[in-house]
């Protein structure tokens, strides 16, 4: 018994030290990142464009689909390890398992890392990052709240927990993805938004949790109610305080959009000068890690260097307007929180 106990107490040490040395070598300072979701991987290999990311030290969070495990991600790897840039894997699951990790599709995300770890190994590419993005799965916003179930969280949490230890097992960082509405849940010690958006992001231990703060959809979701871009810069800033307090340097913020995704997206960043004020509130709140969404919209401006350079230079300022609207969002959102909690 007494080795059994030895055994498990230094395999949580290894699993420490793992993620520790991946912290370490990942980077010195604030991490930079454009997401590239839709970009064809030759064109993320162009010289011209890694010559900017290089310039302006700005890495990339790759969307990885089962499909993509080609030569053409091979040959971007062999780019980019040349040219001292990183790449974040963003593997997301084919679309009839859902796309995203939750708590339903959690052991076939599992399973896919198996897969992922295995070709990069064979190539012999080290995957520095893993993005766990954590999303609701198909099915409406009925199916959501049918699905939030206080007895099955522990098993959920169970879940989550192996997929961070299955990536460090690799030497990789694990950075989880989740909505700005999870800090309420972490500040208070419950889990309904949590739970609805697709299980315990907010309830594992990460080595960084980015959020999507995407400003522009608060501005389209609530435009009619008054939102407006300077308020949803506000909802940034307020959100990045908390976030900076509940995680310190550990929060990272994803700043967008600048093209629609896979939903129906018509209010976009299409400059660098608009996205630049939602750039300023989160460094105002103290987050240093950033990253826009996504690499798609800004090349489509033809100004990519514009993009790089606004995300890397812009300094911490408040927005000028809108921290009224963005105080009642931040109540209305809360007592909502509040709601389903009780509802689980």
């Amino acid at each position: 018994m007494k080795k059994l106990w030895l055994m498990v107490l230094l395999a949580g040490v290894l699993s420490q030290a793992v993620s520790a040395r991946s912290l370490e070598e990942f980077g010195q300072g604030p991490v930079l990142l454009v997401t590239a979701e839709y970009t064809p991987y030759r064109d993320l290999a162009g010289p011209e464009l890694v010559a900017l990311l290089k310039k302006y030290d700005i890495q990339i969070c790759l969307c990885v689909r089962e499909d993509q495990l080609n030569d053409e991600l091979d040959n971007l790897y062999k780019v980019y390890e040349q040219a001292g840039l990183h790449i974040l894997f963003w593997p997301l699951l084919p679309k009839k398992d859902g796309l995203y990790v939750n708590k339903e599709t959690a052991e076939k995300y599992i399973a896919y890392l198996d897969v992922i770890y295995d070709w990069a190994e064979k190539r012999g590419h080290k995957i520095e990052a893993m993005v766990v993005d954590v999303e609701p799965g198909s099915g409406g916003f009925k199916k959501m709240l049918k699905d939030m179930d206080k007895k099955s969280w522990p098993q959920a949490v169970e879940k989550f927990n192996r997929i961070i230890q299955k990536i460090h097992e690799h030497d990789s960082l694990a950075i989880g993805v989740a909505f700005p509405f999870v800090s309420d849940d972490k500040a208070r010690g419950t889990h309904g938004w949590e739970d609805l958006f697709g299980g315990p992001v907010a309830s594992v231990d990460w080595d960084y949790l980015a959020v999507m703060m995407y400003t522009s959809w608060f501005v389209q979701m609530l435009k009619s109610a008054g939102m407006t871009f300077d308020a949803a810069h506000w909802v940034a800033y307020d959100y990045s305080l908390d976030l900076k307090k509940l995680w310190g340097d550990k929060a990272a913020v994803a700043l967008g959009v600048t093209n629609p995704g896979e939903g129906n997206e018509t209010v976009i960043y299409d400059s660098p000068e608009k996205i630049a004020p939602a750039i300023a509130a989160v460094r105002m709140a103290g987050i240093k890690n950033l990253g826009i969404y996504d690499m798609k919209g800004i090349l489509e401006t033809g100004e990519p260097e514009a993009w790089f350079k606004v995300l890397k230079d812009t300094p911490p300022a408040l927005p000028k307007k809108g921290k009224l609207a963005a105080k009642n969002f931040r109540s209305l959102v809360r007592a909502a929180g509040r709601l389903l909690e009780m509802m689980r």
